[in-house]
C-alpha cells in the first residue's frame, strides 16, 4: 500500500518531485497549446488537445478491448491486474477472461451508455472481477465507515459517509487505487466534457465546469492527493499512449487538478518551458492510409506541418523512395515550419499491389526524426471491401472508389449461390517440415491465380513478409495445395497432394498467413499480431467448414474443423454449402460514395453484399462479394437485488446496448455443492514418475522432488521428452473449472506444451503455452459450461530444450440443480419485482438480452436471501450483547461463524455481513427502528433496535 499524506504542502512537494521525472515522459510539445491557463479554460484546452487518435473496438479478440488489457493490465506472471478484487485470473491471448468484466470505472450509464470514444477509452476501462462489478452497480465513489455490507478486501460497497450530502450506496476502492480512480474520473470529465448535457450522477452537474458537485470534487481531490501517481500508472499511460495516441494529463502532471479544481485555481498553470525543437503537427502515432484505389488512379492527402523552436529548414523524405508515393516538397523553411504548412502527399500506383513506406520529417533542430507510416493498395479490379464498424445490428459496408463512377448500386442478402472469392480452405502444421496450405475456388468460374499471393507473419508480430506470387489458373470447385519444399523431410503423401512446393510454407503455430488479391488482403488463417506466445495453430490440422463461403481477415476457430497433427487426408478436396439468397436490400442506389451504413440487421448473423459501379459505359459488378458477420448481443451486467424483504425482492441489471427486452430466470437450488478434486501426485515414488494416480495415463517419465519445482507439496510430475504426455482420470461429471501449476525448471527456449480436453468423443485444444524466458511458477485456470461436456484432460510436451513440471491438477464438477420460479420471463426495462417468495430462503437470478430472435449469453448469477418474517425468536446463545454508538450498532459475544443481518421496521433488507470474530459492527446512516438478526446452523438471535 502506498503512503498517504494529510498536509497539502507535503503532497504538493511530492507532486513536484514526481514531475521532475514525469515531465520527461510526455513528448515535447504535447501540452503546448494548454499552457498558461487555469480553471475552465485550462480544462477545455485539455479537452481539445488530449483526445484519443484511435480507440479499440469494445469486447474480446484482436483489435478489441481485451487485446488492450493484454498490454496494459498484465502482470509478469500472465495474471490480470484487477483493481476490484484479490482473485487471481490469467490471460489467455486476447480473449475475455472468465469471471471478469470490462469495467467502465466512470459508469457508462452516467452519459446514457452511448457507444462513443468514451465507451472504448482505455484510460478508464479496467478488467474487473465480475462479482465486484455487479455489486458496484453504477454507484458513485464514496467512503464507508465501519463494516461494509460488501467487502472483498479490495472493493467496498455500502452507504457513503463522506461529505454529508449524499448518503446512499457508494463504491470505495482500496487505498492503493483511490488515486487511480480519481485521475480516471478527472480524465473523463475533461477529455469528454462535450458529454456534459448527458451527465447523470450524484457526483456530477450538467456543465463543463466545474462538473463535480462540491462533495464529489473534495473527495476526488482528497484521493488524488493521498494516493500519488504510481509506477503502475506510469507504465500504463505509456502503453495506452502507444495504442490510442493520447495521454491522461492528470498522470503526467498531477498538479493540474489543483489548478482546475483545487487550491491553485487563482493561478495559471505553466508547463515547463519548451526549449527543444518539436512538431505540434503531425503528432506521434499519426498514420497515413490512402486506402484501396484502382491502378493508375490518384489519391492526395494533405498533412499539416507546424513546429515550435524550429531553427533550421525541415527535411522531408520517403524512406525507401517508393515511386508511387510523392511529396510536394522535400524542404520546409523555418518560417513555413513555424507558421504551419500543408504538405501534399500523393499516391499514384503504376502496378497493382500493396504499398508501404515511411514519411520521415527530420532536421530543423529536432532531437529525433518523426516517422509516419504510409500505406496504400492498388488493384486492377473494382472490388468490394471488408466491412468496418461492425455492431450486433449492422456496420459500414465498403467498396473501392472508382474515378469513372457516377453512382453505385448495393444489394444485401442472406444465403449464397457461389463463393465470394478464393479462400484458404486448409492449414496443416505438422511434424518436422510437414506444413501445407490449401486454397479452394467456389466462385463458379475459373480463377486467374496470377492475381493472388500469400504472405506470412513471423512469430505473431511485425509486417507480413515474403510473398508467394501464385501462377496459372484454378477451375471452379477445385483445390490448390502448397507444401513446404524441403525434399528430405516432407512426407511423400504431402508432396503428392501439392501443386506447388515453397519455402514460405514453414510455420510453427504462431505465424498467421494471409491471402491477397491484387495486393488487397482478403483472407487469413491465424491471429495476426497476437505475439509469439499465442500458439493458435501448433501441431494442428485445420479444415474450413463447408458453411464458410467467403474469405475474411477476422480469423476465428469457429470457422474451422480441427484434427490432430499430420492429418494429410483433408487435403486435395473441399466442398461448400450454399442456400437460396433472401434479399434484404436490392439494387439500392448509394450515390457517389464508398460505403453504406446499415443498422437493421439481426445479431450474430451472416449477410452477403454485392456492389456494382455505374460508369458512363454501363453498370459493372465488383469482381467479388463480401460478407458482414454481425456481432453478438452483450450479456447484461446483473446487479445485486434491491428492496429485499421476507416475500419479495427487486431483480436489477444494467441496460444493454441494442436490447429490445430481457429474459429473466429466477430459481432456487437443490443438490450438492460443487466438488473439486485435487491431484498433487503424492503417491509418486521418488523421481520415477511412477506409479501414476489411479485411472491416470501417460508417458511422463519422471518427477521432481524439490519444492522449487512442485506446487503445494512435493513431488510434481516431470515431462522431459518431446511428445511425452499426461492424461487425467475421467471425471464423473462435466468439469466446469480446471487448473494446474506448471514450471519450466530451466531454460527451455522454443518449448511449449498443449492442454487438451475430451468432449463428445473428440479431443479439443484448450491452450498452447510457450516457454517465456522465465522459470517462475504459473497457475492457469480455465472455466467451462457443463454443456461443453469436458470430462478428461491431457498435457502434451513439445520439447526444444529443458523439461516441464506439472502439479496440483484441480477439476471442479457437479453442483446444484436449478428449480425455476421464472424461466425466460420477458421483461421490458432493467428491473423486475419478484414476489410470493418464502422467507429466509436463498434465491438466485440471471438475465439475458434479446433482440428479435437473438439472445445473449447469461449474466452472472446473483444470490438473494429473503428476510425472516416470523418475528423475534428466543436464542440459546445468552452471550449475545448489543449496544449503540452514533451511526453504528455493536454486537459482541459471537462465535465467529454467524451471518449478521439488518432490516428496517418494514422488513426491507438493509445489510448483511459474515462474522469473522467475536464482534461485529453494523453501520447505520439514518434514524429509525431496525431488526438485527444473528444466525448460524446452531441458533438464531433477533433483537429490535431504535436508532
Amino acid at each position: 500500500m502506498r503512503n498517504t499524506f494529510t498536509k497539502h504542502s507535503i503532497v504538493i512537494g511530492v507532486f513536484l518531485l514526481q514531475n521532475l521525472i514525469l515531465w520527461a515522459a510526455a513528448p515535447s510539445g504535447y501540452y503546448y497549446f494548454v499552457n498558461n491557463k487555469s480553471k475552465a479554460e485550462l480544462k477545455t484546452a485539455l479537452h481539445t488537445y488530449c483526445s484519443p487518435l484511435y480507440v479499440l473496438d469494445y469486447g474480446g479478440g484482436p483489435g478489441f478491448t481485451w487485446e488492450g488489457f493484454y498490454s496494459t493490465d498484465k502482470n509478469v506472471d500472465g495474471s490480470v491486474v484487477d483493481m476490484y478484487s484479490n482473485t487471481k485470473r490469467y490471460f489467455n491471448g486476447f480473449g475475455s477472461v472468465a469471471g471478469m468484466h470490462i469495467e467502465h470505472s466512470f459508469p457508462k450509464s452516467w452519459w446514457g451508455s452511448h457507444v462513443n470514444n468514451a465507451y472504448r477509452d482505455l484510460f478508464h476501462l479496467y478488467p474487473s472481477d465480475g462479482v465486484a462489478n455487479s455489486t458496484k452497480n453504477n454507484f458513485p465513489l464514496g467512503e464507508i465507515i465501519g463494516v461494509a455490507p460488501f467487502d472483498n478486501g479490495v472493493s467496498k460497497i455500502g452507504k457513503n459517509s463522506y461529505g454529508g450530502v449524499y448518503s446512499e450506496s457508494c463504491f470505495e476502492p482500496a487505498d492503493e487505487f483511490k488515486g487511480d480512480f480519481a485521475r480516471s474520473y478527472f480524465y473523463i470529465s475533461t477529455v469528454y466534457e462535450n458529454l456534459a448535457p448527458l451527465w447523470n450522477s450524484p457526483m456530477l452537474q450538467n456543465n463543463t465546469y466545474p462538473v463535480w458537485t462540491p462533495w464529489a470534487k473534495d473527495l476526488l481531490l482528497k484521493w488524488h492527493r493521498q494516493d500519488p501517481v504510481s509506477e503502475k500508472e506510469l507504465t500504463r499511460i505509456e502503453t495506452v499512449y502507444n495504442i490510442q495516441g493520447n495521454r491522461n494529463p492528470f498522470i503526467d502532471f498531477p498538479q493540474l487538478a489543483e489548478y482546475i479544481w483545487g487550491n491553485d485555481t487563482d493561478k495559471v498553470f505553466s508547463f515547463p518551458v519548451e526549449t527543444e525543437s518539436f512538431l505540434l503537427t503531425p503528432r506521434r502515432g499519426e498514420k497515413v492510409n490512402f486506402g484501396v484505389i484502382l491502378n493508375n488512379d490518384t489519391r492526395n492527402y494533405n498533412l499539416n506541418i507546424k513546429g515550435v523552436n524550429i531553427n533550421a529548414a525541415l527535411s522531408i523524405r520517403i524512406k525507401n523512395s517508393t515511386s508511387a508515393f510523392t511529396i510536394s516538397s522535400n524542404t520546409i523553411s523555418v518560417s513555413d515550419a513555424l507558421n504551419g504548412l500543408n504538405l501534399q502527399l500523393q499516391f499514384l500506383p503504376q502496378t497493382a499491389g500493396s504499398y508501404r513506406d515511411t514519411l520521415i520529417i527530420e532536421n530543423g533542430g529536432l532531437n529525433q526524426s518523426l516517422q509516419i507510416p504510409l500505406r496504400a493498395l492498388a488493384t486492377d479490379d473494382f472490388m468490394t471491401l471488408e466491412p468496418t464498424e461492425i455492431t450486433p445490428v449492422g456496420g459500414s459496408l465498403n467498396w473501392m472508389l472508382d474515378p469513372q463512377a457516377t453512382n453505385y448500386q448495393l444489394s444485401l442478402y442472406q444465403g449464397d449461390l457461389q463463393a465470394g472469392d478464393l479462400i484458404i480452405s486448409a492449414y496443416v502444421e505438422g511434424s518436422s517440415y510437414n506444413k501445407a496450405l490449401e486454397l479452394y475456388n467456389g466462385t463458379g468460374k475459373t480463377v486467374d491465380l496470377s492475381k493472388y499471393s500469400l504472405q506470412r507473419q513471423t512469430n505473431g508480430a511485425g509486417n507480413f513478409g515474403t510473398i508467394i506470387q501464385l501462377t496459372g489458373t484454378l477451375a471452379t470447385n477445385q483445390t490448390y495445395v502448397i507444401a513446404n519444399d524441403n525434399n528430405i523431410y516432407v512426407n511423400a503423401e504431402l508432396k503428392i497432394k501439392a501443386q506447388r512446393l515453397d519455402s514460405l510454407i514453414n510455420f510453427n503455430g504462431n505465424d498467421a498467413v494471409q491471402l491477397l488479391r491484387n495486393g488487397v488482403e482478403i483472407d487469413r488463417v491465424g491471429f495476426a499480431n497476437a505475439g509469439a506466445d499465442v500458439m493458435w495453430g501448433l501441431d494442428l490440422t485445420l479444415k474450413r467448414k463447408p458453411t464458410v463461403t467467403h474469405p475474411t481477415l477476422n480469423f476465428t476457430l469457429d470457422e474451422w474443423q480441427t484434427s490432430t497433427i499430420d492429418n494429410f487426408a483433408v487435403l486435395g478436396s473441399h466442398s461448400m454449402q450454399f442456400s437460396t439468397p433472401n434479399s434484404i436490400i436490392q439494387n439500392q442506389s448509394t450515390g457517389n460514395v464508398s460505403s453504406l451504413i446499415v443498422s437493421q440487421l439481426q445479431p450474430n448473423q451472416t449477410y452477403t453484399y454485392q456492389v456494382s459501379v455505374q460508369r458512363p459505359g454501363g453498370l459493372i459488378p465488383a469482381v467479388n462479394t463480401m460478407q458482414i458477420h454481425t456481432g453478438s448481443l452483450d450479456a447484461p451486467v446483473a446487479m445485486n437485488a434491491m428492496n429485499v424483504n421476507s416475500t419479495s425482492f427487486r431483480a436489477n441489471w444494467e441496460e444493454s446496448l441494442y436490447a429490445s427486452d430481457y429474459l429473466l430466470d429466477v430459481f432456487t437450488q437443490t443438490g450438492q455443492e460443487e466438488i473439486t478434486e485435487s491431484e498433487g501426485f503424492d503417491g509418486v515414488v521418488g523421481a520415477t514418475g511412477k506409479p501414476l494416480p489411479t485411472a491416470w495415463t501417460g508417458t511422463a517419465s519422471g518427477s521432481y522432488i524439490t519444492a522449487a519445482s512442485s506446487g503445494e507439496n512435493i513431488p510434481s510430475m516431470q515431462l522431459k521428452n518431446n511428445n511425452e504426455w499426461l492424461q487425467t482420470k475421467t471425471y464423473p461429471l462435466n468439469v466446469t473449472k480446471f487448473s494446474f501449476m506448471y514450471r519450466f525448471p530451466s531454460a527451455a527456449a522454443g518449448s511449449s506444451f498443449i492442454v487438451e480436453g475430451y468432449a463428445d468423443n473428440n479431443w479439443i485444444r484448450i491452450d498452447s503455452i510457450a516457454y517465456q524466458s522465465t522459470t517462475a511458477k504459473f497457475n492457469p485456470e480455465y472455466n467451462f459450461t457443463a454443456s461443453q461436456k469436458m470430462t478428461v484432460f491431457k498435457f502434451i510436451y513439445k520439447k526444444a530444450g529443458g523439461n516441464l513440471a506439472i502439479d496440483d491438477v484441480k477439476a471442479t464438477y457437479g453442483g446444484f440443480i436449478a428449480n425455476y420460479l421464472h424461466k425466460d420471463l420477458k421483461v421490458v426495462g432493467t428491473q423486475y419485482d419478484v414476489t410470493n417468495l418464502n422467507n429466509n430462503t436463498d434465491y438466485f437470478y440471471q438475465v439475458r438480452t434479446t433482440l428479435g430472435s437473438a439472445i445473449s449469453e447469461y449474466s452472472d448469477v446473483i444470490k438473494v436471501k429473503t428476510s425472516d418474517g416470523t418475528g423475534i425468536k428466543p436464542t440459546n446463545n445468552s452471550n449475545i450483547k448489543i449496544s449503540k454508538v452514533p451511526n453504528q450498532i455493536l454486537i459482541s459475544g459471537l462465535q465467529a461463524n454467524e451471518t449478521v443481518l439488518l432490516f428496517n421496521i418494514t422488513g426491507a433488507y438493509v445489510s448483511q455481513q459474515k462474522a469473522s470474530s467475536d464482534k461485529a459492527v453494523i453501520p447505520v446512516y439514518s434514524k429509525g427502528v431496525y431488526v438485527v438478526v444473528v444466525q448460524n446452523d446452531k441458533y438464531r438471535f433477533t433483537a429490535k433496535i431504535i436508532e
